[in-house]
């Protein structure tokens, strides 16, 4: 019996490691035979899921639901974009954060080990090529307007702004692992260090900021720092729907030493404002609903912009894509992350998760990141923190 046991527990931990590493492959070296690799072991990994009779918590609840209105309200609407790739797409993702969840919670030790062998290898090919390629491994054109064009600079993980959250990602599993393999705090801070080593050298100042903020957040967590700071994370999610309001109406003034002295940006928020305010029109004439998924193609076409294809902003993004449906839905997701970080009971652990949390909201400021898997994996891991930690400590 003991040995059926560990041969299911063994060929779950393969199907994991064998899905995720598809699922974490670099657009650099994506190609027919992974996209396929990868649709085969979403078929594998819903059929163990089943088969264990999975029971998805409340996150993962939510979570489900954001990605189905989101396909039927393209499909709906007939767009372009509705076609069996965008179902298959959000299904992997789907399957992805289910098998993480569940996995954790019935072989953490393993599950954790297979998604930071994954994470740094690629991580570390990316920070190489950003040291030996410091113009970039390759360049694309950007095209800014009709009669402009600069060359952007393309590493392992795309350009400058494609890669925080996967190195978020790292930095979070590393320190899980050290929490249940026991493993050196030190590689903790090296993993963040390299986060903001890497922002810096692709000259990101927002993803910089991002990195340092997780950065401060991993000291706290690892070396469990006393601190007198004492946020409230329903209160983090009000500042940051305060700010992001105050940006789209124009409202900037007050953040003006920080967007230009921190930041290093215009108050146009480098053309953002431009694309926010043609997309809040868009937004006025289908608020509750929204549009669906819209392809590049379309999307340009939309925002009358040839550089932008999504509005560089989470929540305007989702207001376009899903209406204030599709906000209600990430309001509750944002909202459940906020109940379960409150009930972390180590005031500088807390402190440490809230800064991760605050650095990947900024980053919703200005880009759109729920797109991706490896942010998903982020607010999963934050949400379940708890359960995954400290209940686990107490049993």
């Amino acid at each position: 019996m003991r040995l059926l046991l560990d041969l299911k527990v063994k060929k779950s931990s393969i199907l994991l490691a064998v899905y995720l590493f598809s699922m974490f492959l670099p657009g650099f070296f994506s190609n027919k035979f992974m996209q396929i690799v990868s649709n085969i072991m979403m078929i594998g990994v819903a059929i163990y899921l089943f088969s264990v009779k999975y029971k998805p918590s409340r996150f993962m609840i939510l979570a489900i639901c954001y990605f189905a209105y989101l396909i039927v309200i393209t499909f709906i609407y007939h767009n372009k974009a509705a076609d069996i790739h965008l179902i298959i797409s959000n299904l992997k993702i789907v399957f992805m954060l289910c098998a993480i969840e569940y996995l954790l919670k019935r072989t953490p030790d393993s599950t954790i080990n297979i998604m930071f062998f994954i994470l740094i290898t690629f991580v570390i090919i990316d920070f190489a090529s950003i040291v030996l390629f410091p113009n970039g491994l390759y360049q694309t054109e950007a095209i800014w307007n009709e009669w402009s064009s600069s060359q952007e600079a393309q590493w392992i993980y795309g350009n400058k702004n494609n890669r925080v959250y996967w190195y978020v990602l790292l930095s979070i599993i590393t320190w899980l692992r050290y929490v249940f393999n026991n493993k050196s705090k030190v590689l903790v801070l090296i993993t963040s260090g390299i986060s903001i080593v890497a922002m810096m050298l692709v000259k990101s100042s927002t993803a910089t900021i991002v990195a340092i903020l997780v950065s401060v957040g991993f000291i706290y967590l690892t070396y469990k720092k006393q601190t007198n700071i004492n946020m409230n994370s329903y209160g983090i999610l009000v500042i940051y729907g305060c700010i992001t309001v105050l940006i789209l109406l124009g409202s900037t003034s007050l953040l003006k030493p920080f967007v230009e002295g921190v930041l290093h940006k215009d108050m146009t928020f480098t053309g953002r404002s431009t694309a926010w305010e043609r997309v809040l029109l868009l937004i006025a004439s289908k608020p509750v609903f929204g549009w669906g998924v819209i392809d590049s193609e379309t999307a340009t076409g939309l925002l009358k912009s040839i550089a932008f294809v999504n509005p560089h902003n989470q929540l305007l993004d989702c207001l376009w894509q899903g209406g204030i449906i599709l906000v209600f839905i990430l309001s509750l997701i944002m909202i459940t992350i906020a109940f379960n970080i409150t009930k972390i009971p180590n005031r500088s652990e807390r402190t440490g998760i809230q800064f991760v949390w605050i650095g990947l909201l900024i980053d919703m400021i200005f880009e759109v990141l729920l797109g991706t898997g490896a942010t998903w994996i982020c607010l999963l891991l934050i949400n379940d923190l708890y359960e995954f930690v400290y209940e686990r400590e107490v049993s």
